[in-house]
């Protein structure tokens, strides 16, 4: 993989993570807070362990409600996050509360 590769995915991650914060207002709880923080102030400088970590963090983190997220949040997420990556695309669909961030960044990518 390229360096402009790495560096496109390490934004986007930024950008999904980004979007989540948008829609929930949180960073994937108290304890992963100040690293998404840091994270998404500088995604091509982070430690690899942290680019994981972030991309480890299942939407139920900053869903907290077990019902969520519902059709329509999913779909208001899927909007900001094309938004974000400057792409038209539809939700596919099959992604849900037990998905994490960097297999959603996937879903986003290849939309």
């Amino acid at each position: 993989m390229t360096d402009d590769v790495k560096a496109k995915r390490r934004v986007n991650r930024k950008h999904v993570l980004g979007a989540l914060h948008d829609e929930t207002g949180g960073r994937g709880g108290d304890t992963a807070e100040d690293r998404v923080k840091e994270y998404c102030e500088d995604p091509e400088s982070a430690e690899r362990t942290e680019f994981a970590f972030v991309g480890a963090l299942t939407l139920q983190r900053f869903y907290i409600d077990p019902a969520k997220p519902t059709s329509a949040q999913r779909s208001s997420l899927w909007t900001n996050i094309m938004q974000r990556l400057e792409k038209e695309a539809s939700n596919p669909g099959g992604w849900d509360k037990d998905t994490n961030v960097s297999q959603l960044q996937a879903i986003a990518e290849e939309a």
